[in-house]
């Protein structure tokens, strides 16, 4: 559960000001009436709010990722071993 925490960490502040973007309203050029991009809704949340502020619905997340970290991680470890069974190998490899 250790990487669901770290995932949930790094990823929260961004899925915050994502979601702040996708809701804020637009006037009739397109153009955003609360933020004008990325930076500006982190620097404006940041001033307004806080560290914390980055980490509204961080246990929502938490539920959400947490298991789907840990799964992914256990799969990945699994078809590893399956493949390792079964002789298959990397035929390129990364240098």
């Amino acid at each position: 559960m250790t990487s669901g925490v770290v995932v949930v960490t790094m990823m929260t502040p961004f899925d915050v000001v994502s979601t702040r973007l996708y809701n804020q309203g637009t006037d009739s050029a397109g153009r955003g009436l609360l933020y004008r991009g990325v930076a500006d809704c982190f620097v404006r949340t940041f001033a307004a709010e806080g560290l914390w502020g980055f980490y509204k619905g961080c246990g929502a997340s938490f539920f959400r990722l947490g298991p789907h970290t840990v799964l992914s991680l256990v799969i990945w470890d699994e078809l590893q071993a399956a493949c390792r069974s079964l002789g298959w190998t990397a035929k390129a490899k990364l240098t």
